[in-house]
């Protein structure tokens, strides 16, 4: 059924005006029908792949909500930090855990919780008097006190550790207070 109409299109491929024959056509030539009808099969498969990928991230984070007992990449899901960090407040006994195994190290969602609960920090609380913490001036970095006490970097540890000195990581250096050392080296 051939028509005597012509009517002025664009191609829904490469955007150029046609004259087309009927007015349900799309495409300009069967090339860019072609390349047309693969594009669309490609933006289907790419939307199905994102649904798929949505819904199991929302079951996965379902399923992490339900538990009770979270492994240190769930408990990071859960806080949105890294892995690394959890470990740290593992490691920091800031963040309560029990180890299994070398691979396996539980976190009980009470304790997550808990976490918040005793770490919150109110702006009323804060007390100005900073006397007491560890800074540039009235510390020593190890350095500093390896230079003053002249003694080696792993016996100005062990004294530290053995007298249970405070210390503080500030940017690249550890800082330990002054009279605490010279209370010990005098």
């Amino acid at each position: 059924m051939s028509s005597n109409i012509i009517v002025k299109r664009i191609c829904d491929y490469c955007k150029n005006t046609f004259d087309a024959k009927t007015t349900k056509t799309k495409y300009c030539s069967h090339i860019c029908n072609s390349r047309g009808y693969k594009l669309n099969q490609k933006l289907k498969k790419i939307e199905t792949s994102d649904t798929e990928t949505k819904s199991k991230v929302s079951n996965y984070v379902m399923d992490v909500n339900s538990k009770d007992f979270l492994t240190v990449n769930e408990a990071s899901t859960l806080l949105n930090m890294s892995s690394k960090t959890v470990y740290r407040l593992i490691e920091q006994n800031e963040l309560n855990a029990f180890n299994f195994s070398v691979r396996k190290t539980l976190i009980r969602r009470k304790d997550i919780e808990s976490y918040f609960d005793n770490n919150l920090i109110c702006v009323d609380n804060i007390n100005p008097n900073t006397e007491n913490e560890i800074n540039l001036n009235n510390s020593y970095t190890i350095n500093e006190a390896i230079e003053k006490f002249n003694i080696s970097n792993g016996a100005l540890y062990n004294i530290i550790k053995r007298f249970n000195i405070p210390k503080r990581k500030l940017g690249r250096y550890t800082l330990v207070k002054k009279e605490d050392l010279n209370t010990i080296f005098q």
